[in-house]
């Protein structure tokens, strides 16, 4: 066989390999641009175009190393898609890790959500803490955060529970009051069972005396989806916090009606920092497309005189 007839056989060869070690790895691309023209409420009047929930640029891959292991990784960029700046400080602000992952779980290192946030709090508003209508500070009861930096992170998932932990340095991650003067940690967990879904957070930032205890749980009627969540705990300056919040979603037509009702309240000075009614309604244009409009209206005490009480939106969302 001459090395002419030979060549026509490595090239096969070589593309049968190269196309099985492709097959083992896979890498996506993701993202989504989301802006409203939109009034906050809890803020001066300012109607604008702004972004409706983090516009964000992503990739995520995982390779098969056999055995049933396997090699993760995510990185998630933010921006305002308004301007086309960067959101924030860090380019990969929405998530930078790698890891591995296999019948023992998911262990990753780096910038990740917090369970406690991932498990019982983003899941217990109807908005996912997106839009004028965001619960954000209701369910982290402005004590908690949504992620850490320069973490070890532990994910397992089975028979319907889901549980996880997090221990991050204090280097990079600043709490919401207070100062840095331990390794945050957060603990989250959560089971679903047909209609059930029930979960639990604990969150203890980096100052040395706040934390951030929660309980959540929803049931689908199928007509409609009732929620309920209350958060306690203590900030940096030792000043201990309540909230609760109620919501419902329901399917109509090709979107989904929301409401919710919610309040933080400093129980050290008795102050309600937080009191919301939210309604709105998102329509499926397709799988990756929604427009939305909401309401919101804040009644915290001590709102100053020149701040709008009531806040809306009417925006568009696409997924990719």
């Amino acid at each position: 066989m001459t090395i002419r007839s030979l060549a026509p056989l490595a090239l096969a060869l070589a593309a049968a390999f190269s196309g099985s070690a492709f097959a083992q790895s896979s890498v996506t691309v993701y993202g989504r641009v989301d802006l409203s023209v939109a009034q906050q409420a809890d803020a001066v009047k300012n109607n604008e175009v702004r972004n409706g929930s983090g516009s964000r640029l992503g990739f995520r891959g995982i390779e098969d190393l056999g055995g049933g292991l396997k090699a993760v990784f995510q990185i998630e960029h933010r921006f305002n898609a308004d301007e086309g700046t960067q959101s924030k400080a860090a380019f990969w602000d929405g998530k930078a890790i790698v890891g591995l992952e296999g019948g023992f779980g998911r262990v990753t290192l780096g910038r990740e959500d917090n369970p406690a946030y991932a498990l019982s709090q983003i899941v217990a508003d109807p908005w996912g803490t997106d839009t004028v209508a965001s619960n954000s500070t209701i369910v982290n009861g402005r004590i908690g955060t949504n992620r850490y930096s320069n973490g070890v992170n532990y994910r397992f998932s089975a028979n319907g529970f889901t549980v996880g932990a997090q221990v991050a340095e204090a280097d990079g991650n600043t709490p919401a009051s207070g100062v840095a003067e331990k390794r945050p940690y957060s603990l989250g967990g959560a089971w679903a069972s047909g209609p059930i879904v029930l979960g639990i957070g604990y969150e203890n930032p980096a100052d040395e005396d706040d934390y951030w205890a929660t309980i959540n749980g929803s049931y689908n009627f199928g007509i409609v989806k009732v929620g309920a969540f209350f958060g306690t705990g203590r900030d940096g300056s030792d000043q201990k916090a309540r909230s609760y919040l109620v919501s419902a979603t329901a399917p109509i037509g090709q979107g989904e009606l929301r409401a919710s009702w919610g309040e933080l309240k400093n129980t050290t000075t008795d102050v309600i920092q937080d009191r919301q009614l939210s309604l709105g309604y998102h329509y499926a244009l397709s799988k990756r497309t929604t427009i939305y409009a909401d309401i919101t209206r804040e009644g915290r005490d001590d709102i100053p005189d020149n701040f709008k009480t009531t806040g809306y939106d009417i925006g568009i969302k696409h997924n990719f």
